[in-house]
């Protein structure tokens, strides 16, 4: 059976490509490579990225060759990075198949803005359109993301510094055996069609028609850091004896261990209940909070673990809303992600 073994750059790459990257096929190779490094299983990794297991067999086989170039497709021979002669891409070619490393490719260089900065400083050439890196680096199929809101009273400073403190704070928790660490957050499904893209006429109205019905389920989910395993839980939204609940049903999953959360400031996660059940004795007495700084939901992995099975689920309404939960939870629960904070 293949396996691989990345290395601690290779790991922040593909994490980022998996979170960032608008092109579907790099998110599903970065996230099946993860998955495997993790020693999941082929047939697992094939159930979760919807592909078969000859294709995850190509793509661990082609990255044990090729290293990160491998996760990029495109048109092979395109010739539109055409300021640059053959000898020179060559030359390209073989730093981008080696390993991210002080001696070979640094790991900057997977980012469109540092790659402008190598063939500049290499090669002395400046292209205007980034299309031209993008087809350099054998991208192809180019699509558009929407950029996330900004809240005006996010504050950048407070977040980096509160972010700093929790790393030092979970850290000990992270080399301890003894403990596991999530990062947990409530979400809502809905018995509505979610459409997010649709081909827009130019110079018309467009309407999209929904039927929203009172159907609706709320989850509270757990993203193991060591692991990357996703726990999800149904709930009553906004009721602090239900996410006490909840938490207590993932205590039954690590019965020997001691348990620390990272979740927002939510009214529903404080109180004197929650008090209560987290004192000596309680409900809660393994677990240990920890809170995030507020308006930075982007900072808690499992936000991006919400998106990318609703995103999955988006552009299709199903008649019958137990099909939408079971489609849920089959994306969500028990499944591999690897978003750490």
């Amino acid at each position: 059976m293949v396996q691989i073994d990345l290395t601690e750059a290779e790991k922040e790459i593909l994490k980022n490509y998996f979170k960032t990257s608008p092109i579907s096929i790099i998110r599903l190779k970065s996230q099946a490579l993860i998955m495997r490094d993790h020693g999941v299983k082929l047939e697992e990794i094939a159930s979760f990225v919807f592909r078969d297991v000859r294709s995850i067999e190509r793509w661990i086989n082609d990255f044990s060759q090729r290293r990160l170039a491998s996760i990029f497709t495109g048109k092979k021979d395109n010739q539109n990075a055409a300021k640059l002669t053959r000898e020179q891409k060559e030359a390209i070619k073989k730093v981008l198949f080696q390993k991210p490393s002080a001696y070979g490719l640094p790991k900057e260089f997977w980012d469109i803005p540092q790659l402008k900065k190598y063939v500049y400083a290499r090669f002395g050439v400046f292209y205007e359109s980034e299309r031209s890196y993008h087809f350099l680096l054998e991208f192809g199929n180019l699509s558009f993301k929407v950029p996330d809101k900004f809240n005006v009273k996010r504050n950048e400073q407070k977040i980096a510094i509160r972010m700093e403190q929790i790393y030092e704070e979970i850290l000990p928790f992270m080399e301890d055996p003894s403990w596991e660490v999530f990062c947990s957050d409530e979400t809502r499904m809905q018995l509505e069609a979610i459409t997010r893209r649709a081909w827009i006429k130019k110079g018309e109205k467009t309407v999209i028609k929904v039927e929203r019905t009172d159907d609706y389920q709320n989850y509270l989910g757990f993203l193991n850091q060591k692991t990357f395993q996703c726990h999800v839980f149904e709930i009553a939204w906004g009721r602090l004896t239900e996410i006490i609940r909840a938490t207590g049903e993932l205590l039954k999953l690590y019965p020997n261990k001691k348990i620390c959360i990272i979740w927002d400031n939510a009214t529903c996660h404080k109180g004197i209940l929650m008090r209560q059940a987290l004192a000596k004795g309680g409900l809660l007495e393994r677990v240990h909070l920890v809170t995030l700084t507020p308006y930075a939901p982007d900072h808690n992995p499992i936000e991006h673990i919400w998106n990318t099975v609703k995103d999955t689920l988006s552009n299709n309404q199903d008649t019958n809303f137990e099909l939408t939960k079971q489609k849920f939870m089959q994306l969500a629960n028990n499944q591999f992600f690897p978003y750490q904070i």
